[in-house]
């Protein structure tokens, strides 16, 4: 199959109006995270059904006949275990694809793997070997070896043919409405991350949060929101803001503080047990947001990952083992349809209202397979 390498807009734009008459487009990126918040794109790999196409995003300046292209519900992207792709399409395009068909969850609907790789899944259906020595290498250095491009190329060289094959079966299955719920799941979470709203909830997926009291948590929730703010402002990890350590060891003694009315700049600057660094370089900015009323929201201690009930355990466990029957039963890998982590989360909304409330993960399709299992293992005592 040709290669051609795209590095100026005439040659994309006429390329997206040939694609936009092509149902499916494989596509996929190779970029770079190691030191920076967003990741920086350094290639975007297409193949459609004439050849593969390299286009190289540092000498592209007008994206716009792609964005419309992949805006349109005619043309389905077809990638492989797309999450930080997609993640990467709305931070540096601001968009995202509409129609969506992704490899990896395909072959979780037909138990070849719940996360198997390109090259195993290649190797599996097509029996050709993919050369992974270049996984590592630096995409945004320029310029691209041959060695490189034939890589990224061989990325999506096979998506479409492997998209031909795992559809035929997933429809022969009669999981094709399943398969899709699942594709515009993987859309719905994409979109969310970059939305301000959803940071206020980040809160809970800080280890060892449910240690803390209520007051504790409502710091917690601000600390993380504002750390949401600064990582993408500086362009920075997460981390190198402030790690979840740091964090929670601010949380007690601040909380205290401030119900005693006693929280000043110098309390910040030397709680214990916290990056010296971060304090002098952020407390300041920190005793304005927490004295500040209009960043405070309300928090749930019962969305906290905090140890389960003897009762919840023994209802878990039974609830794993019902989704595992059932994938079995299905053919579909196990972990597709009962994770462990979105059935806590189930089992955790259960104790707090009392019924099953089937939201998130468990709105869809698993309801229709699990609801009766899980609504008898529930009702036990």
């Amino acid at each position: 199959m040709p290669i051609e390498y795209i590095d100026d807009d005439a040659t994309l734009s006429a390329l997206c109006a040939q694609w936009s008459h092509e149902e499916f487009l494989a596509v996929d990126t190779e970029f770079e995270r190691t030191s920076t918040f967003y990741a920086r794109i350094g290639l975007l790999q297409i193949a459609d059904s004439k050849g593969c196409y390299l286009v190289d995003p540092l000498c592209i300046e007008d994206w716009s006949p792609f964005k419309a292209l992949i805006s349109s519900p005619s043309c389905t992207l077809v990638m492989h275990s797309c999450s930080e792709d997609l993640n990467l399409f709305q931070t540096f395009l601001g968009c995202l694809p509409v129609s969506l068909f992704d490899t990896q969850l395909a072959a979780a609907f037909l138990g070849i793997g719940f996360s198997i790789s390109y090259q195993g899944l290649v190797e599996q259906l097509l029996g050709v070997e993919v050369a992974k020595d270049e996984t590592r290498s630096d995409w945004i250095k320029r310029p691209l070896s041959e060695k490189q491009k034939l890589y990224a190329a061989t990325d999506v060289r096979y998506l479409l043919q492997i998209r031909e094959i795992l559809s035929e079966q997933i429809q022969l299955k009669g999981m094709t409405d399943w398969m899709q719920a699942e594709c515009d799941q993987q859309l719905a979470i994409a979109q969310k991350i970059e939305q301000e709203s959803n940071w206020q909830t980040y809160y809970t997926g800080v280890s060892n949060a449910w240690r803390l009291d209520n007051g504790g948590l409502e710091v917690l929730q601000q600390l993380c929101v504002w750390r949401e703010q600064k990582a993408r402002q500086r362009n920075k990890p997460r981390s190198w803001i402030v790690k979840d350590n740091d964090l929670l060891s601010l949380c007690a003694e601040i909380a205290e503080a401030t119900n005693s009315d006693s929280l000043s700049i110098d309390i910040i600057k030397n709680i214990e047990g916290v990056d010296r660094r971060f304090l002098s370089r952020s407390a300041e900015e920190l005793f304005l947001l927490l004295n500040n009323p209009a960043n405070r929201g309300e928090v749930d201690p019962g969305l906290l990952n905090k140890p389960l009930s003897t009762s919840l355990r023994k209802k878990l466990k039974l609830s794993k083992q019902a989704a595992n029957n059932k994938a079995e039963e299905l053919g579909m890998s196990p972990e597709l349809l009962g994770r462990k982590k979105y059935l806590v989360d189930l089992l955790r909304d259960y104790e707090k209202h009392g019924a099953l409330r089937w939201s998130g993960e468990f709105a869809g399709w698993r309801r229709e397979l699990l609801e009766s299992e899980l609504t008898a293992i529930l009702g036990e005592d």
